[in-house]
Order: C-alpha cells, then sequence, then structure tokens
C-alpha cells in the first residue's frame, strides 16, 4: 500500500480544488493545466501521480526499514515525492501557485523539437538543430543550477553549534514558494533537489531518447523517429561541466509545448509524451491506463518510466557524493543521514537521534 496516500497534510487540497475549478486565489483566476507529461495531480486531470510514483519506485525504504543513505525514510519520502494532496519537492514545477514553473520549458526540457528532411519525408523542419540543441542546453543550465543549489543548502542542517538542528532537519515543510524558500533546511534540499528530478524524469516522458516510432506509418512530425536507447542520458551529469550544444545527439527531440503555439512542429501533447500510467510505487511496474498515443507504441510507456526511475536513483547517487565532495566523508555522511532519516536529532525522551555522534 502506498502510505503516502493518506492526506497528513490538508492545505494543498483546497488550493488545488480552487485551482481545477477556475476559483480566484488572491488576485489571480487559475485553471488546471490540459496535460502533463508525467503527471502531479490526482484530481481533475488524466494523472496518477507519476513523479510521485517514479521518486517512490527509486528512493524509497523498504518498509520498516532503516536508511543507510541511499533511501529516504516514510517521513522523508513524503517531502521529496509528495502524495494525494501534498505536491513535495518532485512536483513543484507543477504547482498551479507560488513558485511553480508551469510556463517554463528548461524545468521540463520542452522545446527541443527537431527532426531532419530525411526523417521527415524530405521536407526541411521548422527549426533548426542548432535551435533545439540550445534549448535543451538550457534545461540542462536549469536543472545543473537546482541541483548544486540543493547541495548548497544541505550544509546548512547544522545549528551555530556545528550540531545537527533539530529544527532545520524536521520533515514538515510548506508546499509553496520560490525555489529553495523554505524556512527549514532539510526542506530547502528536498524542493531544490525535488525540482532537478522532475526535469530529469520529465526528459524521459518528452523526448525520444528511449523510445520507438510506430513501425506501421513513416517517420515525420506526426509519427518523430525513435531514438530507442537504453541508458541514461549521458549529458544530465550534473557533477560534469555543463555541455554544449554540439553534444547533443542531432536526433534527439523533445515535444513542442504547449501544442496550441506549436503549429507545423513536433508537439508534446500529440506526438511525443508518455504519461497517464498507473505506476507501482514500490516496483516501479507500469498499468497502462489512459496513456498517451506515443506511449501505447511497443513499450514506450513502460521504458520512459524504467529509465525515468534509474536516472533518480543516479542522481541521488551524484548528489551524495557531491555532499561528501563539499564537506568531507565524516560530515558528508551526518548530512546525508540527517536528509534520508525521519529521526536524525533526538526528541528527549521519546525519540533516540539516528544521525547524532
Amino acid at each position: 500500500m502506498l502510505r503516502g496516500n493518506r492526506i497528513r497534510r490538508g492545505p494543498a487540497v483546497p488550493a488545488a480544488l480552487a485551482a481545477a475549478l477556475g476559483l480566484a486565489v488572491g488576485a489571480q483566476i487559475v485553471r488546471a493545466p490540459e496535460a502533463e507529461a508525467f503527471a502531479t495531480y490526482y484530481w481533475f486531470s488524466q494523472g496518477h501521480g507519476e513523479h510521485e510514483k517514479i521518486t517512490r519506485a527509486a528512493l524509497a525504504c523498504p518498509e520498516d526499514k532503516p536508511s543507510d543513505g541511499t533511501c529516504f525514510e516514510e517521513d522523508s519520502i513524503d517531502v521529496l515525492a509528495g502524495y494525494r494532496g501534498y505536491l513535495g519537492g518532485v512536483n513543484a514545477p507543477d504547482s498551479w501557485f507560488y513558485g511553480g514553473e508551469l510556463s517554463n520549458p528548461d524545468a521540463h526540457c520542452d522545446n527541443a523539437d527537431y527532426i531532419r528532411a530525411e526523417d521527415n519525408g524530405g521536407k526541411p523542419y521548422a527549426r533548426t538543430r542548432e535551435q533545439a540543441s540550445d534549448q535543451l542546453i538550457a534545461c540542462l543550465r536549469h536543472l545543473r543550477d537546482r541541483f548544486h543549489s540543493a547541495a548548497r543548502q544541505a550544509g546548512t542542517v547544522f545549528d551555530d553549534d556545528g550540531d545537527l538542528s533539530h529544527w532545520d532537519t524536521r520533515s514538515a515543510c510548506a508546499d509553496y514558494g520560490a525555489p529553495g524558500d523554505r524556512t527549514r533546511a532539510k526542506c530547502r534540499f528536498v524542493d531544490l533537489f525535488g525540482r532537478a528530478l522532475h526535469g530529469v524524469q520529465d526528459f524521459y516522458s518528452h523526448s525520444n531518447w528511449v523510445d520507438s516510432a510506430d513501425p506501421g506509418r513513416p517517420t515525420g512530425v506526426a509519427n518523430p523517429p525513435g531514438m530507442h536507447r537504453s541508458e541514461v542520458f549521458p549529458l544530465m551529469s550534473f557533477r560534469l561541466p555543463l555541455p554544449s550544444p554540439a553534444d547533443v545527439p542531432e536526433r534527439l527531440a523533445t515535444g513542442c509545448y504547449p501544442s496550441d503555439e506549436c503549429a507545423g512542429r513536433i508537439r508534446h501533447d500529440e506526438e511525443l509524451n508518455k504519461d497517464v500510467a498507473e505506476i507501482d510505487p514500490v516496483t516501479g511496474a507500469v498499468t497502462r491506463d489512459g496513456t498517451s498515443a506515443r506511449g501505447r507504441i511497443a513499450d514506450n510507456q513502460e521504458r520512459a518510466v524504467l529509465w525515468a526511475i534509474r536516472d533518480t536513483r543516479r542522481q541521488w547517487a551524484a548528489m551524495r557524493d557531491e555532499i561528501k565532495a563539499r564537506y568531507g566523508d565524516e560530515k558528508g555522511d551526518t548530512i546525508i543521514c540527517a536528509l534520508t532519516h525521519d529521526t536524525p536529532v533526538a526528541n528527549w525522551p521519546w525519540t533516540t537521534g539516528d544521525c547524532e555522534k
């Protein structure tokens, strides 16, 4: 059973309902987005909380198993992955409110669309390879900045005496606000790291990196060629220098979004995204439940989820390495412990701190 399905923090629920119904929130009228790839919301959309479940399948500790640093315990995974009624860090870019990045293509790796003339019936495409590559690099730069900002915030879990702070290591986080603008250090970390994971996961849904075209139709704008790669995308190695546009594979494409502004281009919703699947939050197994047209081709949906899970694990492994490189092995291990454990600091007389020396 998905433990995170329990609604324990209520403010996100009325906010989501207000947004979906087009009610006024402050001075702004908001509405539910028509589509998301690897969706966030459960209500008033086709989604099933795909980002949440991918993150849980990748990083949640088995039930009742203490974290060894490679996985997040129950409350800690809740604030990173979110659950029904609470966005959490990984879903923050899809927020309809303050701190959301729905209209920022860099947060979702959108608009890096391109197709070669030889894959498009000999016709030139509306954009050049250089324009598409520049947009993809903008996404990688954005996610890389989120990754390193998270690593900087990870080092602020200590108090003025150099001990782990009970306040800053609690897994009790607000569900809105500018990126990295949270009261507690752990909350700032999961917000920024979650935003990086969101874009990484979206890449596998939004792009042709791991998928295949429909073999029954000629390739073209309506049926972009798939790369069908069986590896994580190497350019999403955020501890390495930022790649250049020349490093982007020639046949790589992500969808143009929003689709109603993408005439003559490879559209996000209609041609490339692979979303709206039921995902087991423990095993990562996929049930195709109303998935997109691209997701129904061969095993495209399953591959998008599989590689999103694997890259999520890669990013947390890279983050652990980055934390140790910044703060040293001993202090780094303490930080990692505080981020992944629900009770890192003693709350006498009720608990024993898991991460205190």
